[in-house]
């Protein structure tokens, strides 16, 4: 779809921005996970994003559309006690993402040399890897089988973008990146060796996760310019 702004762009010999952003997210996760003999105290996880962006050129700073391809970690942290009050507080899961995202971006054009913008866009995700097979302790509880490759939401944000040179410009941007899809849907499981006694059953219910993140980026940004002359 990238390739495809590209070269639609090209093709009509028309201007438009391309460059490369990242920064740090906080991400946090729900979990309907009740009944499973644990006490859960669930917070966030930190990590750094990064994206591949084109832009339309928007030169009567009317809006302009955007589209992205980056790799973007969403997860959460956890604090659990279990049945002996044994304590761990360094449990992060984590799924690896390839996020495509498709947006509008408006620039107001209100201060002199930072320019304030808003933005709105679609998400698609697959989901590449996860770390939910080394959880030895929690192996009954999660389980990679239940990761669901394919998640979509929504991102909304804003940031402030400054002029570089003719060619270049520099911005700083902050998001919040809700998904409407499930992470991990694991449906009620019946009769399952709890991790912490091997001699006790104990009864799954449905889980559901989904993300929310919060983003942080900076980025530069750099104008492919069509000029027409007679």
């Amino acid at each position: 779809m990238l390739l495809t702004f590209i070269t639609t762009n090209s093709s009509l010999a028309q201007s438009y921005w391309f460059g490369p952003k990242g920064g740090f997210a906080m991400n946090n996760q729900s979990w309907g996970n009740g009944g499973t003999g644990l006490s859960f105290n669930r917070s966030a996880m930190f990590s750094i994003n990064g994206d591949f962006f084109v832009e339309s050129y928007d030169e009567l700073k009317k809006g302009s559309l955007y589209a992205q391809i980056g790799y973007h970690t969403r997860g959460s942290s956890l604090r659990f006690f279990d049945s002996f009050n044994n304590f761990n507080s360094n449990v992060k899961y984590k799924f690896n993402n390839i996020v495509l995202e498709l947006g509008a971006k408006k620039l107001f054009n209100l201060a002199k040399d930072f320019d304030p913008y808003f933005i709105m866009g679609v998400r698609g995700e697959y989901t590449i890897g996860n770390n939910l097979s080394t959880f030895n302790s929690l192996v009954s509880i999660v389980s990679p089988q239940y990761i669901r490759k394919f998640n979509y939401g929504v991102t909304i944000g804003g940031g402030f973008e400054s002029v570089m040179s003719e060619f270049s410009n520099v911005f700083v941007e902050v998001s919040i990146q809700p998904d409407f899809s499930f992470q991990y849907e694991q449906f009620p499981i019946e009769q399952v060796v709890a991790p912490w006694s091997p001699t006790n059953y104990i009864s799954l219910p449905l889980t559901q996760v989904k993300n929310l993140s919060i983003e942080a980026k900076v980025g530069v940004k750099f104008l492919r310019k069509v000029e027409y002359i007679d």
